[in-house]
């Protein structure tokens, strides 16, 4: 099958949606697909690397990493023409996502499009569900969507984002899939204890780890916040947050404040290679956020065998089964009960370690692009009949 992916974000920059697309780009190709991907390049030149087709770009003001690509034509977008896609794949409700639209109409071939994020949450917060958002959400899906043979989203969570209460008889849920293989690498104890000094983090204590974006929505404040009762149940208990942001200085602010300085401790931003060394720093992953679609550290921290302790949230359904891979937590007295069994109970650890391991083989990516497949192959033979009428 020859499949065009189309994104507005691919090697450009670091975020789940870039790992995600990798993930599927390289499954489908082992599959034995010719795969081709489109997106903008880091400078104002186009170019083309592999099967990797850059388009010219500009820095977008607002965030010089995002980048906005007006072009229309281009000698490679004519190489793509000739090359004849069977169907195109949409992983972008931005400028790129206009292009694909327009190559779908002018190919007649399908166009799968898959939504990544909940933006009108992250823009509008607590206005989120009121009169005039809802108008605009109702808007943009009509834009972006209304061309779509087939919207993938990753949970059943996100057959709620406002802009596709039009368009759920077109949805499937799809979970993203990662590279097992990329987290399940060995770190020897002398590259463990290394990872530690280089941070002056103790490595002989009880370790909770946290890989996130470090921003008010991601709620690491809620877990410093019942951070202290954990000290009460183990006094050198300690905390890696892996990872920056914008929130990360009123964070570090509150843990001199409240005297658990000591106890917590921040990487700052980290190579993607790397992301797999530090979650084996930790002997469980914590996560309080509520704001996250699917949420690839989940899966990851699984794939390193990680038990987890998490707030609960309909993202986690069929990730987290409360007491067998992890625990899922409402309040306090549940998340300071939850991470003090694993502190206390090494056999405890081993066994949700093991079946935290046995789960993230249904993430894998073989698994993502199969399941990817079998829509587009729906898609396709729906086209046809369609086409034939």
């Amino acid at each position: 099958m020859k499949i065009l992916i189309c994104s507005d974000t691919y090697f450009n920059q670091t975020n789940g949606v870039v790992t995600v697309l990798h993930t599927l780009v390289t499954s489908l190709r082992e599959l034995g697909h010719d795969v081709r991907v489109l997106s903008p390049s880091d400078t104002r030149k186009s170019f083309k690397k592999g099967d990797d087709y850059f388009l010219r770009s500009l820095p977008a003001l607002y965030y010089p990493k995002e980048r906005l690509c007006f072009t229309r034509k281009d000698p490679l977008i004519d190489e793509l023409k000739s090359w004849k896609p069977d169907l195109i794949h949409s992983h972008t409700e931005g400028l790129i996502s206009r292009l694909a639209i327009s190559l779908s109409s002018k190919l007649q071939i399908p166009l799968v499009i898959t939504t990544h994020t909940d933006f009108a949450k992250y823009i509008f917060g607590r206005f989120y569900d009121s009169p005039p958002v809802r108008v605009i959400g109702k808007v943009f899906g009509k834009v972006c969507y209304t061309h779509a043979d087939a919207i993938i989203v990753p949970t059943k969570k996100s057959c709620r984002f406002m802009w596709l209460r039009s368009y759920l008889d077109r949805v499937t849920v799809i979970p993203n899939g990662i590279s097992l293989e990329t987290f399940q690498r060995e770190l020897s104890p002398d590259e463990k204890a290394e990872l530690f000094e280089q941070y002056e983090i103790p490595d002989d204590r009880f370790t909770l780890v946290s890989i996130t974006r470090v921003s008010k929505e991601k709620n690491i404040m809620e877990i410093l916040h019942y951070f202290h009762s954990l000290l009460s149940v183990d006094p050198e208990v300690q905390l890696v947050i892996v990872g920056d942001g914008p929130d990360r200085k009123r964070l570090q602010k509150y843990c001199e404040s409240s005297g658990i300085s000591e106890h917590v401790y921040f990487t700052g931003i980290i190579a993607p290679d790397d992301v797999y060394r530090y979650y084996k720093m930790g002997d469980v992953f914590v996560s309080a956020s509520t704001f996250e679609t699917q949420g690839m550290t989940y899966i990851e921290a699984m794939a390193c065998g990680l038990p987890q302790v998490c707030r609960k949230d309909e993202c986690l359904i069929d990730v987290i089964d409360n007491g067998e891979n992890g625990f899922v937590y409402e309040t306090e007295p549940e998340f300071t009960d939850a991470v003090s069994k694993l502190l206390l109970d090494s056999e405890l650890r081993e066994d949700m370690s093991s079946k935290a391991l046995e789960k993230a083989e249904s993430f894998s990516g073989t698994r993502f692009a199969e399941r990817t497949v079998e829509l587009y192959q729906k898609v396709l033979q729906k086209h046809n009949c369609e086409t034939r009428q």
